[in-house]
């Protein structure tokens, strides 16, 4: 359990002020973000995000972190849903753009789900709550929507979860490092605060004669320093190769669950949260010419 002190100065009242100024000037959509900060703080609940690049193989990540199959490899047909995995009692909660709310119990079968989002319109937000002891009480994984052109990345920052995270695993294809869409995503995302691990994943696709993994890792760095973008750390991995040279998948389920045990008192963040929503409202009353 997160301490109580991990909410610093931010309080009930504070967030019914902000709730009360949004929903005057009309912000809808950073209100509604203010009651998902406020439910996350009563709930003391430690979200870490998964993004990257479409194709990356970012869901396949997280089963493989988690050593559960949890997520479907091929994504569900709409445009801006997020997936949310904890232990729980066992069931997946569909919520919809109309507002219907669907649930499933275990064991639930995606193509069902995938069904429903190709006849019925667009999925908003699928919950998974398995009853298999993967993650800790109090802990939620978040699979965000691949990120393939500028306006994905914007529409990230803007619908997604991300005001509720508390750290971001970025997954990125090894050759698709240096893509604009990456570095633009992530230097937003570092500019609210949000504390990035990068996993450059399909290691296995380096050829040793080609470059040499030292450049190689010195380019991206360069690239990264250029871009003013500093993640916390830079994991390497491969899932198909897993005796790969420089594999380090084993590492970053390694720090995974470090920070889903240990670390959770320091990275539990509601000030940067309502920080990245307030942002967020000043450019709604001042859009940018």
């Amino acid at each position: 359990m997160i301490t109580k002190e991990k909410q610093t100065h931010i309080t009930q009242q504070h967030l019914a002020g902000l709730y009360k100024v949004m929903n005057e000037n009309g912000d809808t959509k950073s209100a509604d973000k203010l009651l998902q900060i406020y439910q996350k703080m009563n709930n003391q609940e430690f979200m870490i995000s998964f993004a990257g690049h479409f194709s990356a193989g970012k869901s396949s990540m997280i089963n493989h972190l988690l050593g559960q199959s949890i997520l479907p490899k091929s994504p569900i047909p709409t445009s801006a849903n997020v997936v949310k995995i904890k232990s729980g009692r066992g069931s997946a909660r569909v919520y919809t753009d109309e507002g219907t709310i669907l649930e499933y119990e275990e064991p639930y079968d995606f193509d069902i789900i995938k069904d429903y989002a190709k006849r019925k319109g667009s999925i908003k937000e699928i919950e998974i709550s398995t009853k298999e002891a993967v993650l800790p009480v109090g802990c939620t994984i978040i699979d965000t929507p691949g990120i393939d052109a500028a306006d994905d990345a914007d529409r990230l920052i803007t619908e997604s979860s991300l005001h509720l995270v508390d750290a971001l695993f970025y997954v990125m294809d090894y050759n698709h490092v240096q893509s604009e869409v990456n570095l633009h995503f992530l230097k937003k995302v570092q500019d609210y605060g949000i504390p990035v691990y990068m996993i450059i994943n399909q290691i296995d696709k380096h050829n040793e004669q080609e470059l040499t993994f030292r450049n190689f890792v010195e380019k991206i760095k360069q690239t990264f320093d250029q871009w003013g973008i500093h993640p916390e750390i830079i994991y390497y991995s491969s899932l198909i190769e897993a005796n790969a040279l420089h594999n380090q998948i084993d590492d970053i389920k390694m720090k995974l669950f470090s920070m889903l045990d240990t670390q959770r008192d320091d990275l539990f963040n509601i000030e940067r949260s309502v920080n990245q929503v307030t942002r967020e409202h000043k450019d709604y009353l001042h859009p940018a010419l």
